[in-house]
């Protein structure tokens, strides 16, 4: 399918998620993406669950990529990498800053080669900070950032976030500064060296909380202004069977429709105050009078912004999940239909997706639609790859 960016070429040599991600993002967009990977299977095909020997969570982030097996550390491999990116608009990468460099392929090096070349380097502290060395994973940086200290068990202990933040917001940022750079070039004709930090892009998620702490000087659970606040219309009840309801009717109109139908009109007036335990009680005490089914009857179609604590199975049946088309089945050759969510803002559903093609994995295919004649072909892979299944 042809769209604005189909004949965009990136060149991706990510091994962690937030690159593997980004590039996968830039593929649903539309861009021609071939992957750069080690002659050995990396960390991220070994990650469970495995189903026949494939990872699930490789096959998750590689739709739609044509994968080249290159060892970089060899002049051969970084010869071909120059030969290759004469042709290519973005690069991705995720190693520690000056990895690229010393391998012979960092953005300095390649820019000399193809001037307009777009360079996207997502690392945890960025390529010029003084910790810009120092190791780090995604609770590192929700731990550094302050976000892992807004989620809290009741004994006060940190709560791990259920999801990567640090990993999915600098995926999301790459593939946005991307696309803004991708314009600017058409302007000026130059490409760029785009430096995403993982730890800024956990720290930004709290920007509201950080304007209120910067004005004024208090921290924002002491000050009271966290955001979201729990309170006894925003938060979660338990239900009759263990199972939990969130109720976030916060607007007038939804507190009192919400206090008619758990059959407590005598409540509709009261003014809800974050620390009003009593009132925190008696919902608590309603809600835990039926099963979370009932509840969700009950509140289906009443727009005051109640809703089930779903599973994730639970989840992907919801209507707008259905409707949207967010699930698409990538082809695999051992897997079969590998079940994919595709980036939201992206549901090509008319567009064919391919999980591992073995055609396009073939190493001659992909250069040779780079361009590289066979005697280039044949000096370049003089030793046959193995498999990089």
């Amino acid at each position: 399918m042809n769209t604005p960016l189909s004949k965009i070429k990136v060149l991706d040599f990510a091994h962690l998620l937030p690159g593997e991600l980004c590039s996968t993002i830039l593929g649903d967009m539309g861009m021609q993406v071939t992957r750069v990977e080690p002659l050995k299977p990396g960390l991220g095909k070994k990650l469970p669950p495995i189903v026949d020997g494939e990872s699930l969570y490789y096959w998750s982030l590689h739709r739609n990529k044509r994968r080249l097996a290159i060892d970089l550390k060899k002049p051969e491999g970084v010869k071909l990498i120059h030969r290759l990116i004469e042709k290519i608009d973005v690069v991705v990468e995720n190693f520690r800053p000056e990895v690229m460099d010393r391998l012979g392929i960092g953005y300095e090096q390649l820019s000399k080669i193809n001037p307009k070349l777009i360079f996207l380097s997502i690392s945890g502290y960025g390529q010029n900070s003084t910790w810009s060395q120092r190791p780090g994973h995604d609770l590192n940086f929700v731990a550094e950032s302050g976000v892992l200290n807004q989620h809290k068990n009741p004994d006060g202990s940190p709560t791990l976030p259920g999801i990567l933040v640090s990993d999915y917001m600098s995926a999301l940022y790459g593939a946005l500064a991307v696309s803004a750079q991708l314009m600017e070039r058409d302007a000026t004709g130059k490409g760029k060296h785009i430096d995403i930090s993982m730890f800024e892009c956990s720290l930004s998620t709290l920007n509201i909380l950080t304007t209120g702490l910067l004005y004024t000087g208090v921290d924002p659970i002491e000050g009271g202004f966290n955001y979201p606040a729990e309170m006894p219309n925003y938060t979660v009840y338990k239900c009759k069977d263990e199972r939990y309801l969130a109720v976030a009717s916060l607007e007038r109109p939804f507190w009192e429709k919400f206090c008619t139908l758990i059959k407590r009109e005598d409540l509709k007036s009261v003014v809800v105050k974050p620390d009003d335990e009593k009132l925190r009680k008696t919902l608590e005490e309603e809600i835990e009078k039926k099963t979370l089914a009932e509840w969700t009857e009950i509140f289906d179609g009443s727009d005051c912004c109640v809703s089930p604590v779903n599973t994730l199975q639970e989840a992907l049946t919801q209507l707008p999940t259905k409707e949207r088309k967010l699930l698409v089945n990538a082809t695999h050759p051992v897997l079969g239909e590998v079940p994919q969510m595709t980036t939201p803002v992206f549901q090509h559903q008319d567009k064919k997706v391919i999980a591992r093609d073995e055609t396009s994995h073939d190493a001659r295919t992909i250069l040779e639609d780079f361009g590289f004649s066979k005697s280039e072909i044949d000096e370049f892979l003089e030793e046959r790859e193995p498999s990089s299944r």
